[in-house]
C-alpha cells in the first residue's frame, strides 16, 4: 500500500546565502518543496534574478564580497530579522567555512551543509590524507605533516623522487599548487606556492607529492544525513 500523504518540508523558509544562478536554483527547488525563501544581495545586485525570485530580499553590504556575502555577522542578523529557520550556502562564499558552520548551529540555526569537523577534515589536503590511510585508501606517495622547514621539504622531495608537486594545503582550483622538475628549482618554486596560498586562503602551509605525469582523474562524491545514511 504506496503511501499518498504529502510529507512537510522540515523547514518553512531558508535563506540563501549566495547570488547568482546558484541561488537561483535552491529557490527554484525550495518553492516546489512549499519552502519560502529568503535572498541577500549587495548593492551591485539589485536587480539580479535571486533578488527577484525569493519572497524576502536584504541589503548586505556593497559591492565587494568581503563587505557584503562574506559577512557571517550581517548574514546571521537577517536569518534573525526574517525568522528563516536555515541557511544554504550554495557553494563558495561561506559553504567551506567551518567557524560560520558551528557559529550557526551554537545559535539554533540549520546549516544546510556538512557540519564544521566534517569540513576541517576534509578542507585540509593534509588532513583527508591522513583519513585515508588511516582506512587503508591508497594515497599518492609523499609528506603531508606538521613540519614546514623549506631544508626539510626539500629533503623530502628527494627522497620522494623528482619529478614532485608542491600543493597549498587548504584551498583548490589549482592555487599555490607549483610542478618541480629538478632540485634547483625546488626553494623558488616553494616560495611561489607560499605566497599565492597565503594571498588566496590566508595559510601558507603545503605538502609535497610525488608528480604523476599521466594520471587519470577520477572523483567521487559522497552524500551523507545526520542519521548515518550515506
Amino acid at each position: 500500500m504506496s503511501d499518498t500523504t504529502e510529507r512537510k518540508p522540515l523547514f518553512d523558509k531558508i535563506l540563501i546565502a549566495n547570488r547568482g544562478e546558484i541561488a537561483c536554483r535552491v529557490m527554484h527547488t525550495a518553492k516546489r518543496m512549499g519552502i519560502k525563501t529568503v535572498a541577500v544581495y549587495s548593492e551591485a545586485d539589485v536587480d539580479s534574478m535571486h533578488v527577484k525570485l525569493a519572497d524576502e530580499a536584504y541589503l548586505i553590504g556593497t559591492a565587494p564580497a568581503a563587505e557584503s556575502y562574506l559577512r557571517a555577522d550581517t548574514i546571521i542578523d537577517v536569518v534573525r530579522r526574517s525568522g528563516a529557520q536555515a541557511i544554504h550556502p550554495g557553494y563558495g562564499f561561506l559553504s567551506e567555512n567551518a567557524k560560520f558552520a558551528e557559529t550557526l548551529a551554537s545559535q539554533g540555526i540549520a546549516f544546510i551543509g556538512p557540519p564544521g569537523a566534517a569540513m576541517r577534515a576534509m578542507g585540509s589536503k593534509s588532513e583527508s590524507k591522513r583519513i585515508m590511510q588511516k582506512a587503508g585508501v591508497p594515497v599518492v606517495p609523499g609528506y603531508h605533516g606538521e613540519n614546514q622547514d623549506a631544508a626539510f621539504l626539500k629533503q623530502q622531495a628527494e627522497q620522494i623522487g623528482y619529478p614532485v608537486l608542491i600543493k597549498a594545503v587548504l584551498g583548490g582550483g589549482g592555487k599555490g599548487m607549483r610542478i618541480v622538475e629538478k632540485p634547483a628549482d625546488f626553494e623558488m618554486m616553494l616560495d611561489s606556492s607560499r605566497r599565492e596560498a597565503l594571498k588566496s586562503f590566508g595559510d601558507d602551509n603545503v605538502l609535497v607529492e610525488k608528480y604523476l605525469t599521466k594520471p587519470r582523474h577520477v572523483e567521487v562524491q559522497v552524500f551523507a544525513d545526520k542519521h548515518g545514511n550515506a
